[in-house]
């Protein structure tokens, strides 16, 4: 938990400048709504599953069309390995809240990065034979990416993106395992600024 609230003080802390900025000069404009849909690439151990569907909408704001915050949430696939004796899956989905920059760095072709910290639920299953069992964990973790885009419009973007989501399942500790796994996912985005 305090490791979750110094990330949310640090977040704050990094967009204050900005926000009183845009305070003095009454600026505070592009709020903004954004689609991703791609393709997840899970790196476990030495396992890679590169055939899943990614999926993220987000929520947010940038002061002076620069830097802002935003909230979202992410659907990173299904991580599915098929063994002689059994099955293996993950299914990870994350909500999302951190810092956002959007730079016009020549005519309407643009940058983008953003990153933050993310809270996960993720679905483990294994399947042996006609029996199968399932667990839920939860757990917090981060995500990153960066883009490069065209305005087609004042309000309308189109995006390529890569993103980055380390999620983790189980529990740790001495008793208990933990496994860490990093989400790769390539995507096109359309944004939306009103």
């Amino acid at each position: 938990m305090n490791k979750t609230l110094f990330a949310a003080a640090l977040a704050v802390a990094a967009v204050s400048p900005f926000a009183a900025k845009a305070d003095e000069t009454n600026q505070l404009d592009n709020f903004f709504v954004a689609g991703n849909l791609g393709q997840s690439n899970y790196r476990v151990g030495g396992v890679s599953d590169k055939t899943d569907v990614f999926q993220n909408v987000r929520f947010g704001w940038r002061w002076n069309g620069i830097v802002g915050a935003e909230v979202g949430y992410a659907y990173l696939g299904k991580m599915k390995n098929d063994f002689d004796f059994a099955s293996v899956s993950a299914k990870p989905r994350a909500a999302q809240i951190g810092v956002t920059a959007k730079y016009n760095f020549y005519n309407n072709w643009y940058v983008t990065g953003h990153g933050g910290y993310l809270r996960s639920r993720t679905t483990g299953a294994v399947t042996v034979g006609d029996v199968s069992a399932t667990q839920k964990s939860w757990n917090n973790g981060w995500y990153a990416g960066a883009g490069v885009g065209y305005d087609v419009t004042h309000n309308v973007s189109l995006a390529l993106n890569y993103d980055n989501y380390h999620v983790k399942y189980g529990r740790g500790g001495s008793d208990q395992s933990q496994t860490n796994a990093n989400v790769a996912a390539y995507s096109a985005s359309v944004e939306y600024r009103f």
